[in-house]
């Protein structure tokens, strides 16, 4: 049976279906078009590479290893929770990428976040979304050692509120506290998290060169061990 024989309703819908991918295809087009003419107009105009207040994202650029502890309250009884965060830079240094495993009473979750700074509303920015289908974003501000990002949400019908304050402890450690306000009331402690940056393991043994002695195995052996150690 040919798509003809269906009928004029179906076949004005299937017009209808065809246009508007027409017109998505277009759209897209020229969205990217946009986006393209956007960013050369700027570097016609001289726009200079990442500011002072990017670069202050290198403080999170690494690998870490976290430990977290979710307080009983709005989303469930609480647990324990053991991250491991790999953030680099995004090419041209303007924003951070993040991948996150979690393991713990919520099961395996898996997330990507984004982190970067807007120079026209003077905030940092942070995107993220996981696993389970959910998203957030929220804006933040650094005041010397301490990082602050307030974020607002729909569960259901009703407005979640959160802030999540970072105090950098030394260049390796950091504290996380996270805080959360259901439709407009007081903030409560929804998490602890402790952080320590994973530090890269040199292994490159051939920075080991052996001598001409007899005990050379032995020598890069143990050579090669403390490089593992370190």
């Amino acid at each position: 049976m040919g798509l003809n024989s269906a009928g004029p309703e179906l076949n004005y819908g299937l017009r209808e279906a065809h246009m508007l991918k027409r017109g998505s295809m277009v759209l897209g087009v020229a969205l990217t078009l946009i986006s393209g003419i956007t960013v050369k107009a700027h570097q016609l105009a001289g726009t200079p590479g990442p500011s002072p207040e990017h670069k202050k994202l290198a403080a999170f650029v690494g690998t870490w290893a976290d430990e977290a502890e979710m307080k009983p309250g709005p989303f469930g009884p609480g647990g324990k929770l053991i991250l491991r965060e790999t953030c680099e830079w995004f090419t041209g240094g303007f924003s951070i990428v993040c991948h996150t495993e979690s393991t713990g009473f919520m099961g395996d979750l898996r997330t990507l976040s984004v982190l970067s700074y807007d120079p026209e509303e003077k905030v940092y920015r942070f995107y993220e979304l996981n696993s389970m289908g959910r998203s957030s974003t929220a804006k933040g501000i650094v005041d010397g050692d301490t990082w602050t990002f307030d974020g607002e949400s729909k569960m259901g019908d009703k407005l979640v509120k959160t802030r999540s304050t970072i105090k950098i402890l030394s260049p390796d450690s950091a504290v996380l506290k996270s805080e959360v306000s259901m439709e407009g009331g007081p903030m409560t402690l929804l998490m602890d998290l402790k952080g320590s940056r994973v530090k890269q393991v040199l292994s490159n043994s051939n920075s080991c060169v052996h001598g001409a002695s007899e005990g050379w195995p032995f020598e890069w052996f143990e050579c090669f061990q403390n490089l593992q150690s370190r």
